[in-house]
């Protein structure tokens, strides 16, 4: 006698034992599928099966060669198989009106899962482990059962789950052939067929239950109706947080199974570019450059239109400094063929979550596990934009207010290194009494010059105590100060409070020094940078690679002390690292610091180091240039560069690599095909002058000390 359907899907979900969960109903007929299921439901389960709020971590690969490490790792699937039997009963159940076909395919695929469960609870014993002796999670319950509409449910389940699924039963089959058990790689296999014919059973109904909103979208003509380049945005669509896309990749990549499953190229492309499944909560890294632009107009600063077009094109730079495992918001997804440029260079490429970036509240409720939030750099409104990730993140580092405004300000700054000079009694070091000052009204503005100029030194700057890449800074000549000037220093005083006061130095070198705080109080160096800075200060680039490199002979001569004592500058960020550290200590700051830096001629003609010129309490371009030169193999140069997109080489030269590294060639750092502004390159080549020519760009951005 034939079993109905409904029958066969209520005894799955609601019997408790694994009998009921593995009952095998011979004939099945659909008829009278009675009313749909609605509302809250929840599996029957005994107490030893019962979902627990964690599953147990999973079995690190350097422990298979245990059997009993490998009866874990089944475990692990059997729980998956287990769930999915149950999520399969419940669509039956809740769908009772869907396509006669459908069901009779969803009960097919039931009937695989039970026998996958049975393999692995054979397999599991004979390795010395019994099923519900480590915890069982239940993620694809709670992210599954809710669903109401069968097009969403085929999305997280066929799409998204059963997709990793080929990656994850294709590695494992390699992993345990690879240890020499050839019995738990064939039940692998055995899954691993099946679940192609699951991804595409999903896809079908996919395909064919259409987004009412994308009903009149153009067929791609391929004979299945559908229009093959927006599928990856219709999947994702359909998807609800905390699935993304990401959980769509298992571990490694199978691209030939994809393609068995009916996947199209374009899909599997951009499947291939998400990162594959985390190992840790992520740090959500955020680009947002605006900082002391915030700080400095506190009654509320909006980028105009060219800043704003800035920002979206280089929003994707955390990238480079972010951990595979990590998220970066960004206003739109990079093109896959942009990511996979990344990927071929050597680039280990985090996820990129699409975020409204611009809004009042910035939330990304896919990421339902966070570490912690990092911006490019704190101010009390993005703190309070962040708020909605900031609450859920494990260990937030900045205050819900963000981090005190006074560390950013130059005024600090200027302070530190007053300090510096005075301590160090290093005649390479600029002079002590070129520090500069802070003012707080136009009279002490007129004194400040009249002292500096009585020092010798006729043309000052004046720079706001907020302002970034060469924004905020004047430079006041000789005579009179023009009215246009005048007008600005009293609006920066009116604004801000307070204008810094100190030398127009000529600078020889740029420098860049990376640290971080890792605790209040300690400073670690990342690196010493040389970065290209144009005639109004604004940041061009940097070089990749030792600081010192193809400097003219003078220059040369100066930073390794005279072949006397070339240690020196070592000995001086160090001095450098420490003053920050213990400036920066009250706040109670922890986390990225950028401090340039400069050579400069003296009012004498040598040359002088001025050691601490900004302080950047923020991710900062130097931390994107240490993690760019972990790409560059050994015994190259790279020179990144930030151009205008009319200036970008068309072609760019061809990667080439070493191992994992890059050799040679021309890597774009964001994708010039949608840049408006500004377009990141960089250029690797045996020598400076060779990279510098990949961009037809000058290799002496900075003057002829440089040399060639």
């Amino acid at each position: 006698m034939a079993t109905r359907t409904r029958d066969f899907a209520e005894r799955i979900l609601l019997g408790t034992t694994l009998a009921d969960k593995l009952f095998d109903p011979g004939v099945l007929e659909d008829r009278d599928p009675g009313r749909r299921w609605r509302g809250r439901a929840e599996p029957g389960r005994a107490p030893a099966l019962e979902i627990a709020d964690h599953a147990a971590p999973f079995v690190r690969d350097a422990a298979l060669a245990d059997p009993r490490a490998r009866g874990r790792a089944l475990h692990f699937f059997a729980n998956h198989e287990l769930l999915a039997l149950e999520l399969m009963a419940l669509a039956l159940l809740r769908f009772a009106d869907a396509p006669p076909a459908f069901r009779r395919g969803l009960a097919a695929t039931i009937r695989d899962e039970q026998r996958h469960l049975s393999l692995y609870l054979e397999r599991m014993r004979a390795l010395g482990t019994q099923f519900g002796e480590l915890p069982l999670g239940g993620f694809f319950w709670r992210t599954v059962a809710a669903l109401d509409e069968p097009r969403a449910w085929v999305a997280h389940m066929s799409l998204t789950f059963e997709q990793a699924n080929l990656d994850h039963a294709r590695y494992y089959r390699e992993a345990f052939a690879a240890r020499g058990d050839p019995t738990s790689a064939a039940l692998m296999d055995a899954v691993y067929t099946d679940e192609i014919k699951h991804v595409g059973f999903g896809l079908h109904w996919f395909r064919s239950w259409r987004d009412p909103e994308r009903a009149d979208q153009a067929d791609d003509g391929d004979g299945d109706g559908d229009n093959d380049d927006e599928l990856i945005e219709r999947h994702a669509a359909a998807l609800v947080a905390p699935v993304s896309l990401r959980r769509a990749r298992g571990r490694g990549f199978d691209r030939a199974g994809r393609a068995r499953a009916g996947l199209p190229p374009t899909y599997i492309d951009a499947i291939e570019n998400l990162p594959s499944a985390r190992g840790r909560a992520p740090v959500v890294h955020l680009f947002e450059p605006t900082m002391e632009r915030e700080l400095g107009l506190p009654r509320g600063y909006s980028p105009d239109a060219r800043t704003r077009a800035r920002i979206a094109d280089l929003e994707a730079l955390p990238l480079f400094y972010a951990a595979a495992d990590d998220a970066v918001l960004v206003r739109e997804a990079p093109r896959p063929a942009f990511v996979r440029s990344l990927r071929e260079a050597g680039v280990a490429v985090p996820e990129f979550v699409v975020a409204a970036l611009d809004g009042p509240r910035i939330d990304a409720p896919e990421l339902d596990e966070i570490a912690r939030v990092e911006p490019w750099g704190w101010t009390p409104k993005l703190a309070r934009r962040l708020a909605p990730l900031r609450d859920r993140s494990r260990a937030p580092r900045a205050p819900a207010a963000g981090w005190p405004a006074s560390i950013s300000s130059k005024a600090t700054a200027v302070a530190a290194l007053a300090r510096l000079l005075d301590a160090c009694a290093e005649p390479r070091l600029s002079a002590p009494e070129s520090a500069g000052v802070v003012v707080e009204s136009s009279a002490a503005l007129e004194l400040a010059l009249a002292r500096l100029r009585e020092l010798g030194y006729p043309t000052i700057a004046l720079k706001a105590p907020w302002g970034s890449s060469g924004r905020g800074t004047a430079r006041v000549l000789p005579g009179p100060i023009p009215a246009p000037q005048r007008a600005w220093i009293d609006r920066i005083l009116a604004q801000q409070g307070a204008l810094i006061v100190e030398p127009w130095l000529e600078r020889a070198l740029d420098l860049s020094l990376r640290l971080t705080i890792e605790a209040p109080g300690r400073a670690r160096i990342d690196g010493l940078g040389r970065v290209f800075v144009d005639a109004r200060g604004q940041y061009g680039g940097a070089l990749i690679g030792r600081a010192t490199l193809g400097l003219a002979p003078e220059l040369a001569r100066f930073v390794h002390g005279d072949g006397r004592d070339p240690r020196w500058l070592d000995a001086i960020w160090d001095r450098v690292a420490a003053e920050v550290a213990a400036t920066l200590a009250p706040s109670g700051y922890v986390g990225t610091v950028g401090v340039d830096a400069f050579i400069h001629r003296g009012r004498d003609g040598s040359l002088r180091l001025r050691p601490l010129v900004e302080l950047n309490t923020r991710v900062h371009m130097g931390h994107v240039a240490v993690a760019l030169e972990r790409l560059v193999t050994k015994g190259s140069v790279g020179v990144w560069r930030l151009l205008a997109p009319g200036a970008v080489p068309d072609p760019l030269a061809p990667i080439e690599l070493r191992g994992a590294k890059i050799r040679a060639g021309v890597l774009a750092t964001n994708d010039p095909s949608r840049a408006r502004v500004v377009v990141g390159l960089l250029a690797v080549a045996g020598s400076l002058a060779q990279a510098e020519a990949l961009l037809n760009s000058d290799p002496n951005p900075t003057g002829s000390l440089l040399g060639s």
